[in-house]
């Protein structure tokens, strides 16, 4: 059985960028009809670049779109979501952000106010930013000189600001900022390791643990989400935790390594995953190992829901066939195949599915998703609310509203606005600006959106909202009243794990949207 290569497996995750770095050497041979050889129709797509060049009634100052053009389309016409080119820039950042978990820069959390302007909300401890004094509310309007505007006029977007502070470790980046009461000042900044966080928890009511992944990231097994996981399963243990709630809603994916060693903390026997590919060398199997991190007798509840992809559903998948705990929420989504990543001569690379993914019982969930033990869907508002709701996300005025109320309310350096409620009072008048652009909403729902965007804009972490979240509350539930076991699947008769010697071919996912 092989078990350490896995950290050169990587999931795409359903609806984001996920990928390894192998080198391909080889070419397969196109034939066509018989007559049209590799060789021609690589000389056609270069024909066919040259012709455009010279005849297209635009100047064409560089080719290098149309040949990576091409590429796009060879990738395409495999007709699957899960296959396709990645730019030299988007490579690299999910080096950063998926394998390295790390990046480096300055370690602060930025937001823009309703003019326009960058602000921090909060500078993330022992990092260059909190090192160098910089404060909640800060503005930052000018990056080595640049000048920091987000609008149609300037043409910057809040990426081209993130891209502006990221770079490489050691290196110098000098910020004016704009503090409150102060005149603007420089500071120039060595930028260092930023971990990118996958995990929070807390300890919920009667000593249940909750800890929710967003994704799982981390080639090395001290980095990532599977240090941050473990960190914090330690922390609840501690506590004298008595139940555990593993939150995977939303996660839609990334390393099948750092997946396998989290569903290997709660299963100590069989298999967890295994995947089957037209190579050999896809085939493999990862069993779980006699060590747990977390006792068997600390009941376990899985929360999941229809964006739950990839990585996260080799995690539910393990834990339901193996009887370790069970699943509340929704049918998850449906991603089981596997990607690996070849880097291509233009710095860019592809991705390309390789294999299908089993769960212990065999199962392919691939466009079938994962069924949990207890379905209860989200609460949600009415189908017209919903539509109100999308169009106060789209048009700015919660968010113009809100980041206003904060710089109005803050007084003095260092001390931005914490309370929710003051803020909560004033939402009446925000009610009344909506209708006025017949944009209708009830104030629970208005509540719930400018309380996250409060939260987000004054660097409070927020990791539940038992108000608003039925499928949380249906699983403190049921461990309050003890019957996670009646909910268990029979035990199946005379299972079958799938063969890791055949090739399979998968069926063709329908299409999907891309997020971010």
């Amino acid at each position: 059985m092989k078990r350490y290569t896995l950290s050169f497996i990587v999931l795409v995750i359903a609806i984001g960028i996920p990928f390894l770095l192998i080198s391909p050497n080889e070419r397969s041979a196109v034939s066509g009809n018989g007559r049209v050889t590799q060789e021609m129709l690589s000389d056609a797509v270069e024909d066919a670049i040259r012709i455009a060049e010279k005849n297209y009634y635009k100047p064409i100052d560089d080719s290098s779109e149309m040949f990576r053009g091409s590429i796009k389309g060879a990738l395409a016409s495999l007709n699957d979501p899960y296959t396709y080119y990645v730019t030299q820039k988007e490579h690299q950042r999910a080096i950063e952000n998926l394998y390295n978990a790390q990046f480096g820069g300055l370690g602060i959390h930025l937001y823009y106010d309703h003019q326009g302007f960058i602000k921090i909300s909060k500078p993330i401890p022992n990092t260059p930013a909190a090192l160098a004094n910089l404060q909640a509310g800060d503005y930052i309007t000018k990056v080595n000189g640049k000048r920091i505007h987000l609008s149609e006029k300037s043409g910057m977007r809040f990426d081209d600001v993130i891209n502006l502070l990221r770079g490489e470790l050691g290196t110098d980046v000098t910020i004016t900022v704009q503090r409150k009461f102060l005149e603007p000042f420089d500071v120039t900044l060595t930028r260092g390791k930023i971990p990118v966080n996958s995990v929070k928890s807390t300890m919920l009511e009667g000593n249940t643990g909750y800890i929710r992944i967003t994704g799982f990231i981390g080639s090395r097994r001290e980095d990532g989400t599977e240090g941050e996981f473990t960190e914090a399963l330690e922390a609840h243990k501690t506590a004298g935790m008595k139940a555990l709630i593993l939150d995977l809603r939303d996660n839609q994916g990334g390393l099948l390594n750092a997946a396998y060693h989290i569903a290997d903390a709660f299963i100590d026997d069989g298999l967890i995953v295994s995947t089957k590919g037209k190579r050999r060398e896809f085939n493999e199997e990862y069993p779980a190992t006699p060590d747990l991190l977390c006792p068997p007798d600390i009941p376990l509840i899985v929360l999941v829901n229809e964006y739950s992809a990839s990585a996260s559903e080799i995690v539910a998948g393990a834990i339901k066939d193996a009887r370790r705990g069970i699943l509340v929420g929704q049918k998850t989504y449906g991603k089981g195949v596997v990607q690996k990543r070849y880097p291509l001569v233009d710095g860019g690379s592809m991705s390309l599915t390789i294999s299908t993914y089993y769960t212990p019982n065999g199962t392919s969930i691939n466009d079938v998703g994962i069924t949990p033990q207890v379905p209860i869907e989200p609460e949600e508002p009415d189908e017209i609310e919903q539509l109100m709701l999308r169009k106060v996300d789209a048009n700015g005025t919660l968010r113009d509203f809100v980041t206003k109320w904060i710089d109005d309310h803050y007084q003095r350096p260092g001390e931005m606005p914490k309370d929710f409620s003051l803020l909560e009072t004033e939402l009446p008048k925000l009610q009344e600006m909506l209708e006025e652009e017949r944009i209708i909403v009830s104030l629970r729902w208005l509540k719930q959106r400018a309380e996250e965007l409060f939260n987000l804009h004054v660097g409070i972490e927020s990791v539940v909202n038992l108000d608003y979240d039925r499928q949380l509350q249906e699983a403190i539930r049921i461990i309050k009243a003890e019957e996670i076991e009646k909910y268990f699947d029979p035990i199946p008769e005379d299972t079958e794990l799938p063969s890791t010697t055949q090739a399979d071919t998968p069926e063709k996912p329908e299409p999907i949207a891309d997020s971010e």
